[in-house]
């Protein structure tokens, strides 16, 4: 049993949970502080449980959680009473690798549906990078890929015998990697932005595709994804200011090496940073004073 359970303000104003009812939206907030929660977001968690905790009536819970379900906040096995938070890693990840090693200890420990514990992998892969990557293979390795299915999770059926097959005809020659299309880090890299910002439907335009392709130009790809990531880990730069606005734009966290360099060692520092120090906090807000007085689109708002 867990002493607390992590919120950030954000959940108030989130499209997702302003699209809830009001049950819903308690649901989902008693979900992540309760305590039969854990570091992965996915726990055992019977009706009845829930029902004693919030003085509900089980009929009350259960519309509850199909609400949860039907908005996609939550994957649940209803014979198994297993719940997946979907996105909880995104805003919870594991501060250090250490952490990572329990969470990969807890994670072998849990006994959700297989569908369930594939779509936590799934979460695990997309949300953090100190969880050990040999457990994720491991259990990969030892269940085929399961679709998710909408609604409510059953368990899977075990896979029959395949039917002996015809005699194989002769396969084509193999590909060479002359012929293999390269893969474009430019494209990589924005599709690593709007992953980590939360923002599917925004476009590779020209001015976003000069802005990557400076930056490879004195950083290698994975520098310039941990300054996106350590931007996203910025509680000002994702929108905890007074302005109740996202400086999280591709114009900003590459504008010039300074700004690369800095969200780089946000990234780097910020599971073992304490309380922002006053040349810091300078620093930040002249960045974003010139950021927002920069040429028009310079700083790129997020969709709503």
């Amino acid at each position: 049993m867990r002493d607390y359970g992590k919120v950030y303000t954000a959940f108030w104003t989130s499209e997702d949970v302003q699209s809830m009812t009001e049950d819903e939206r308690t649901l989902a907030l008693y979900l992540l502080t309760c305590p039969h929660g854990n570091m992965l977001g996915c726990f055992r968690l019977p009706n009845a449980y829930a029902s004693d905790d919030l003085k509900w009536t089980p009929e009350r819970v259960s519309k509850g959680f199909a609400g949860l379900v039907a908005k996609g906040y939550i994957d649940r096995c209803e014979r198994s009473h297993w719940v997946l938070i979907r996105r909880y890693l995104k805003w919870n990840q594991f501060e250090n690798p250490n952490v990572g090693k329990a969470a990969g200890k807890l994670f072998g420990a849990i006994s959700p549906p297989v569908s369930l514990k594939a779509a936590l992998v799934a979460a695990l892969r997309e949300f953090t990078t100190t969880f050990p990557v040999t457990i994720l293979a491991s259990f990969e390795a030892e269940n085929e890929p399961i679709a998710k299915p909408s609604g409510t999770l059953s368990i899977s059926v075990p896979k029959q015998e395949p039917e002996p097959e015809p005699q194989p005809e002769p396969e084509p020659e193999p590909k060479t990697k002359s012929s293999e299309a390269p893969l474009d880090p430019v494209v990589t890299i924005f599709d690593y932005w709007k992953k980590i910002m939360d923002s599917p439907r925004s476009v590779l335009d020209d001015k976003r595709r000069k802005l990557i392709a400076r930056a490879l130009k004195s950083y290698p790809p994975a520098e310039v994804c941990k300054a996106i990531r350590g931007c996203s880990k910025s509680p000002h730069n994702m929108g905890q200011n007074d302005r109740n606005t996202k400086f999280n734009g591709l114009g900003l966290i590459l504008r010039d090496a300074e700004h690369i360099d800095r969200f780089i060692g946000l990234d780097a520092g910020a599971a073992r940073s304490g309380p922002e120090t006053m040349e810091q906090k300078n620093a930040r807000v002249m960045a974003e004073i010139l950021g927002e007085q920069g040429t028009s689109g310079e700083v790129l708002e997020m969709e709503t």
